[in-house]
C-alpha cells in the first residue's frame, strides 16, 4: 500500500533526513521517500498504511505539518507572500533610520524588528525550538540564533544608549530570508508545474450517454469503466477508452509526440486528454481517473522526482555534518573576537554574521530543484522517467547497447529487391492478399498501387509457404522445397521464391529494414564518445551485417533475453557506466540490468522494466534524451559549485569580520537569500526544450 501527501515547513536537506527519520518510525514501514522540490513524501506499507493522525503527529513532533487534502492543490506561494509583505513592511522604516532619512525611538524599532524576524519569521523559531528539544540542528537553527541575537543585542546596546542599534540587521535578515523563500516556492511550482498541466489536459466534465441515447454531464471523476461517453468537436476525451461509433481526427501528442492528428473509429483507443476534431466520437471508457495514462504519467514522474540521484547524497551527507559544524565555528569566532577585542559588543557580529551566512539553502536545493525541472521537461517532450539515478546514469554512460529488431530497425520485413519476371511482385502480392503474415504484409505494402488479382484456393502451409490459383494460373510461393526449385537465400533477411508448375517465375528478398534515423542517431552518439554495442536476438548473420552497416563493431546475434544481460553485466564488471535501448519483452532483463535503461515505445512489459520509457517512435527521443540528461549534470554541477563556493569563500570572510562594513548579518540575508535563488533560476534554464 502506498501513501502520497505534502509536508509543510521543509527548507532543506537537513529537513528531508529530518522528516524521512520520523516517518521511517510511523507504524510497518518498508520505504520512505521525501522530495524537498516538490515537498511531498510518499511512504509505501507491505500491510495496512498508518492513518493520518499518526503521521501528523509523528511531523509535528518534529516541528512540520502534514499538509491537509484541500491544500493539496493550493497555491502554496500565497502565506509565503504575507510573511514577506509583514516582513518587509517591518524593515524599511528601519532601513530608512539608516540612510538618515528620519530615526525612530528605539523601542518603536525594537517592535517593528521583533514584527519582521519574530512574527513574519516564526516558522524558523517554531522548528529550531521543536528541533531543539530533540537536539537536533538544522538551516532554522541558524536562523533563529543570528536572528535573535541579533535583536538582543541591539536592544541591549539601545539600553547602553548607542545611537544607531543594529535592529535594521535582524529585521532585514528576516525579510530576505523569507523573500528568497517565497521566489523558491514560486520557482519550485513552476519547475512542477508541468505534472499538474498533465493531469488537467483532460477535461472535468464528460457526457454520458443514457440506455434512451439522451446526454447527461456529470464530473470526470464519477465516470466509471464501461460507461458510454460523447466526446464533442472541440473537446477533449475525459478519460482512456474505445471508439464505439463515429469518426474524427484526433491529437494524441502526448502519446505519439506527432502534432498531426490521427484518424480514429471504431474499435481505436484513445487516451484522456487526446483532443477531437472534425466529428463526435462515441467512446467506452476503460480507464477512468487515477487510472488513465496521464495519471499514470504524473505519478510516475511524481516518483522519479521522489528518487534521489547520486548527487544529491553528496549533498545530503555534507549537510548533515555542516550545521553542527557552523554553529561551532560561530561559537570560536565569538570567543576569537572577544578575546582579541576584550569587547563582546564588538564580537558578537562576526559571529551572527557566520551564523547567517553558512546556511546550506543552496546545497539542499541544488539537486532537488535540477531534477524536478529536469523531469518536468522530459514529461513533455516523450520521455518517462522512473527513476532520477537512470537519468543521471544515462549522463556518465561509457557504454550503449542497442537491441536490433524494433529499435535499430522497423520490426516488420520490407521488400528489398525482386528478381525474375517482372510481374513477379504483382502475382505474389495477390497470392498473399488474404494473408496476415509478416512476410505476406511486407509484399502487399510494396505491392502497394498495383492491380491486385484475384486468389482461389488459398491454402497456407505453416514454415513452408501458401500456394492458391491467381488468374487461372497455380502459383507456390515459399522457400526452395515447397516450390520445388533451388534458389540462393540472402542470409541477411527472407528470401522467397515464386514458382508455377515446374518454373520459377522469380525470387523476392525481405529484410527488416533500417529506421530513417538510425545512421545518424548511431552517428551522433559515436561522435559523443559512446562505444556502442548491438545485441540482437535475430540470428547471427542479420546482426553482423547490420552491425557492419550502422558501424557497430561488436555486433552479436543469437542472443536470448539472459545472454543480454549477462553481457550488460560483464561491461559493469569492466568499470563501465552501461546504457541499454530495447523495445521487446525479451529486453526486460537487459533494461533492469543496465545503469541506464531505456524502452521505446511498444509492450507495457518493456516499459516497466526500464527506468526511462521513451514515448514518441523513433529514435531522434533517444537523442533528446541524452543531451537532456547532460544537460541536468551540468547544471547540478553548476549549483554544487555555486553551493559549495558561496560558503567556502563568504565564511572565512564573515569570520574575520571582513563583511561587517558592508552591512555584517544584513548582507548576510540577503546573501544567503540570493544564493538560493540562483540555484533555482539555474535549475529552471532546464524548463527550455
Amino acid at each position: 500500500m502506498e501513501r502520497l501527501f505534502k509536508v509543510e515547513g521543509m527548507t532543506c536537506a537537513s529537513c528531508v533526513r529530518r522528516v524521512e527519520k520520523a516517518l521511517s518510525a510511523v507504524g510497518d514501514v518498508a520505504q520512505v521517500q521525501v522530495n524537498l522540490a516538490t515537498e511531498e513524501v510518499r511512504m509505501v506499507f507491505p500491510g495496512a498504511p498508518a492513518g493520518d493522525p499518526e503521521i501528523a503527529k509523528a511531523l509535528e513532533a518534529r516541528g512540520y505539518r502534514m499538509a491537509a487534502e484541500e491544500a493539496v492543490e493550493a497555491d502554496p506561494s500565497r502565506e509565503a507572500l504575507a510573511r514577506v509583505a509583514v516582513a518587509w513592511a517591518g524593515t524599511l522604516p528601519l532601513m530608512a533610520g539608516m540612510f538618515h532619512l528620519f530615526h525612530l525611538p528605539w523601542p518603536v524599532q525594537a517592535l517593528l524588528a521583533g514584527v519582521s524576524a519574530f512574527g513574519a519569521g516564526s516558522g524558523f523559531f517554531r522548528r529550531a525550538f521543536r528541533q531543539a528539544l530533540r537536539l537536533e540542528t538544522s538551516m532554522d537553527t541558524l536562523i533563529a540564533l543570528g536572528a535573535s541575537v541579533t535583536w538582543v543585542f541591539a536592544v541591549w546596546e539601545s539600553l547602553q544608549g548607542a545611537p544607531h542599534p543594529p535592529f535594521e540587521s535582524a529585521a532585514a535578515l528576516s525579510a530576505f530570508l523569507l523573500t528568497g523563500k517565497f521566489l523558491e516556492v514560486k520557482a519550485r511550482h513552476r519547475a512542477t508545474g508541468s505534472l499538474e498541466a498533465l493531469v488537467k489536459l483532460a477535461p472535468a466534465v464528460a457526457f454520458r450517454l443514457r440506455e434512451d441515447g439522451s446526454e447527461e454531464e456529470v464530473p470526470s471523476r464519477l465516470v466509471q469503466p464501461g460507461d458510454r461517453l460523447r466526446v464533442r468537436p472541440g473537446s477533449a476525451s475525459p478519460v482512456d477508452g474505445t471508439v464505439l461509433e463515429g469518426v474524427a481526427e484526433v491529437e494524441e501528442a502526448l502519446l505519439t509526440g506527432e502534432p498531426l492528428p490521427v484518424t480514429k473509429g471504431p474499435g481505436d483507443a484513445v487516451i484522456a486528454g487526446a483532443m477531437v476534431h472534425g466529428g463526435a466520437l462515441e467512446i467506452e471508457a476503460s480507464s477512468t481517473g487515477r487510472d488513465t495514462w496521464l495519471a499514470r504519467l504524473a505519478r510516475q514522474v511524481a516518483q522519479a522526482q521522489g528518487s534521489r540521484a547520486p548527487a544529491q547524497e553528496l549533498a545530503d551527507r555534507v549537510s548533515a555534518v555542516f550545521v553542527p559544524a557552523v554553529l561551532i565555528l560561530s561559537a570560536l569566532t565569538l570567543a576569537g573576537w572577544w578575546w582579541h577585542t576584550g569587547a563582546l559588543a564588538l564580537a558578537w557580529r562576526p559571529a551572527v554574521t557566520l551564523l547567517v551566512i553558512a546556511c546550506p539553502c543552496a546545497l539542499g536545493l541544488a539537486t532537488p530543484v535540477a531534477s524536478a525541472a529536469a523531469l518536468g521537461t522530459a514529461a513533455r517532450n516523450g520521455l518517462l522517467v522512473r527513476d532520477a539515478s537512470a537519468m543521471e546514469a544515462l549522463a556518465r554512460a561509457t557504454d550503449l547497447a542497442f537491441d536490433k529488431t524494433g529499435t535499430l530497425t522497423q520490426g516488420r520485413p520490407v521488400l528489398q529487391r525482386a528478381e525474375g519476371d517482372p510481374d513477379t511482385l504483382r502475382l505474389a502480392a495477390s497470392l498473399e492478399r488474404n494473408s496476415e503474415h509478416p512476410v505476406a504484409r511486407g509484399i502487399l505494402e510494396a505491392a502497394a498501387g498495383l492491380d491486385l488479382a484475384e486468389v482461389r484456393g488459398f491454402r497456407s502451409h505453416p514454415g513452408q509457404g501458401v500456394e492458391g490459383a491467381v488468374e487461372g494460373r497455380a502459383l507456390r510461393l515459399g522457400n526452395p522445397a515447397f516450390v520445388g526449385h533451388p534458389f540462393d537465400a540472402d542470409p541477411t533477411g527472407v528470401t522467397v521464391g515464386l514458382a508455377e508448375g515446374d518454373r520459377l517465375l522469380g525470387v523476392l528478398v525481405l529484410a527488416d529494414a533500417l529506421r530513417d534515423d538510425a545512421h545518424a542517431t548511431v552517428a551522433e552518439l559515436s561522435r559523443q564518445g559512446l562505444t556502442l554495442h548491438l545485441l540482437s536476438g535475430d540470428r547471427p548473420e542479420p546482426a553482423q551485417a547490420l552491425g557492419n552497416a550502422l558501424g557497430i563493431p561488436d555486433a552479436r546475434g543469437g542472443c536470448r533475453p539472459g545472454d543480454k544481460a549477462q553481457a550488460i553485466q560483464d561491461l559493469q564488471a569492466k568499470g563501465a557506466v552501461v546504457a541499454f535501448v530495447g523495445d521487446g519483452v525479451n529486453d526486460g532483463p537487459a533494461l533492469a540490468q543496465a545503469d541506464a535503461g531505456i524502452s521505446l515505445p511498444g509492450l507495457e512489459a518493456a516499459q516497466a522494466a526500464a527506468p526511462l520509457n521513451l514515448l514518441r517512435e523513433g529514435l531522434v527521443p533517444l537523442l533528446q534524451a541524452r543531451r537532456l540528461s547532460l544537460r541536468t549534470r551540468t547544471v547540478i554541477r553548476q549549483n554544487l559549485a555555486w553551493a559549495f563556493g558561496y560558503n567556502l569563500v563568504l565564511v572565512p570572510l564573515a569570520a574575520f569580520n571582513l563583511l561587517d562594513r558592508f552591512g555584517g548579518p544584513m548582507l548576510a540575508g540577503a546573501a544567503m537569500g540570493l544564493s538560493s535563488l540562483t540555484v533555482v533560476l539555474n535549475a529552471l534554464r532546464l524548463r527550455r526544450p
